[in-house]
């Protein structure tokens, strides 16, 4: 009988599906922000959600940890692009239709695989380990701001292309780990890290794009190459430390994510094509079938995890080592997710406003972007004191259990997410799509409220067995290899049914191929 049975089965299927709805909603977000940022929400929101449901005291105590390792980990697949992916399976050709789901399953398999790993590491990894990043990604995360303001990224960027990709931002982390690691030799377990993810990414790009001329979807970018070669240096580095538990984790989600991604995509089809009820029933047209492919897309990808995390891992992985007290790797977790993640993304909704006309460019003589970042500011210097005041007395407002501050860290994640996309589309909301979309959003975000106030009450887990994550028993099953192998198939299947519901190409399609190849 499968783990997710074996301990108060009806909780830890609600919290399967706690998760399954978080993911969704925050990829929904994701796919109106955008980008590295964009996915940092939804990446935080399912490690919330996994920590909350997993009735573990000790993770609980690590939330804000996870919740960061979660943002972090989702960030990496960001850079991707698949937009011109889903054109591919809008073509009428079977060739390319195949090759767009392929595409897609890959770019979800690496963006999940990868998140899925960073975000084992949360709860494999001793305090002493997580602790030691603080310092190198706060001077990382300098680097890129100073890089990005400056414009040399841009300005780089532009003078050696190569392909459109990040090299930019991976050559700077490799150069911040290894002038980091001889400034502070301690910091080495996580700077090697960061080097070897770098090193990875670098490896990558140079073999399948440079060397093999691999383009997935040209002229657009090629950092899904980069990214293989970082999720394969991920494995290694995981190995090598013997996180067997981790390298499950990162199985999980490769396959949970690719399909995610797949099925997702499918759905749009349907929904594009008008097959179908959908056809026939004016009510369902014109319903921004994209959208409901992203959230979708989170969905099925945060079921997955969910069931890697919340099935064998929580019940049988023994508990990370606590061997030191808490040093400064909350407070940083805390300002990225309240300050950094949340400017990130909702400075965006300042630029949407101005390009709309519903604000004015000055008041009172001074340049509107001016009032929005004093108040920005304000608000910044609030959360940093509160952060800065809770580490040193703890603030009564905060809740003194882990689990309640959990449980509000959450919340204010998924609300001020929920806020702030619909503070921004509110100008376009009398389009019945969009409506539709961000009623699915207040509908999502109630109904992941509720699962949580039923889900963290009191601690619920009952170890079946205490095994480290260096245990065998987390060595990837046949089962799991089988099952893979099923994909070949999925993949045919989508790209046959997607085909068989329109004759001409959709609206948005592209052409991998020539007409003549395909054919």
């Amino acid at each position: 009988m499968s783990d997710l049975h074996k301990t108060r089965p009806s909780r830890t299927w609600l919290a399967v599906i706690l998760a399954g709805l978080a993911m969704s909603v925050g990829w929904g977000f994701r796919g109106d922000y955008g980008h590295e940022a964009g996915a940092m929400v939804p990446g935080a929101l399912l490690g919330l959600a996994i920590c909350l449901g997993s009735g573990r005291q000790d993770w609980w105590r690590r939330a804000t940890v996870m919740a960061f390792c979660g943002a972090v980990g989702w960030a990496f697949g960001g850079q991707m692009s698949y937009g011109r992916v889903i054109g591919y399976t809008a073509s009428s050709s079977f060739a390319n239709v195949l090759y767009g789901y392929a595409s897609l399953f890959l770019i979800g398999a690496l963006w999940a695989g990868i998140g899925s790993a960073i975000l084992a590491l949360s709860v494999t990894q001793s305090r002493s380990y997580l602790e030691r990043f603080a310092g190198p990604l706060v001077v990382l995360w300098l680097v890129w701001l100073g890089l990005d303001l400056t414009g040399l990224t841009d300005r780089w960027s532009d003078q050696w292309h190569l392909h459109d990709t990040d090299w930019v931002a991976a050559s700077s982390a490799l150069v911040v780990a290894l002038l980091y690691a001889l400034a502070r030799p301690g910091s080495w377990s996580a700077c090697g890290l960061i080097a070897t993810l770098a090193v990875g990414w670098w490896g990558g790009h140079l073999l399948l794009t440079v060397l093999l001329g691999l383009h997935m979807t040209p002229p657009r970018s090629d950092n899904w190459s980069g990214c293989v070669g970082l999720f394969v240096a991920l494995l290694v580095y995981l190995m090598r430390r013997g996180d067997r538990a981790a390298v499950r984790m990162a199985a999980f989600g490769f396959l949970a994510g690719g399909i995610g991604f797949a099925v997702g995509d499918f759905v749009n089809m349907l929904g594009r094509a008008g097959w179908g009820a959908i056809g026939r029933y004016e009510g369902l047209q014109g319903l921004d079938y994209w959208k409901w492919m992203e959230q979708l897309f989170g969905l099925v990808m945060g079921l997955g995890v969910a069931i890697g995390f919340l099935g064998r891992l929580r019940t049988r992985l023994a508990p990370a080592e606590e061997d030191q007290s808490s040093g400064w790797l909350n407070t940083i977790a805390a300002v990225f997710l309240f300050v950094v993640m949340m400017w990130t993304n909702l400075a965006k909704n300042l630029r949407t406003w101005a390009q709309s006309d519903h604000i004015p460019e000055t008041f009172f003589s001074l340049d509107t972007n001016w009032w929005f970042l004093a108040v920005s500011g304000l608000l910044a210097v609030v959360v940093l004191l509160a952060i800065v005041r809770h580490r040193g007395t703890a603030l009564r407002f905060v809740p003194s259990a882990s689990v309640g501050r959990a449980q509000l860290l959450f919340l204010l994640i998924l609300w001020v997410a929920i806020l702030g996309a619909f503070t921004q589309a509110l100008p376009r909301v009398a389009d019945r799509g969009v409506f539709f979309v961000h009623t699915t959003f207040w509908i999502t975000g109630g109904l992941c409220s509720l699962l949580l106030l039923y889900l963290s009450v009191d601690p619920w887990w009952h170890p079946a067995a205490a095994l480290g994550a260096e245990d065998a028993y987390w060595t990837v099953s046949l089962r799991y290899w089988l099952s893979s192998l099923l994909v070949p198939l999925l993949l045919l299947t989508l790209a046959y049914l997607t085909v068989s519901s329109h004759t001409d190409p959709l609206p948005g399609s592209h052409l991998r191929f020539t007409e003549t190849v395909s054919q």
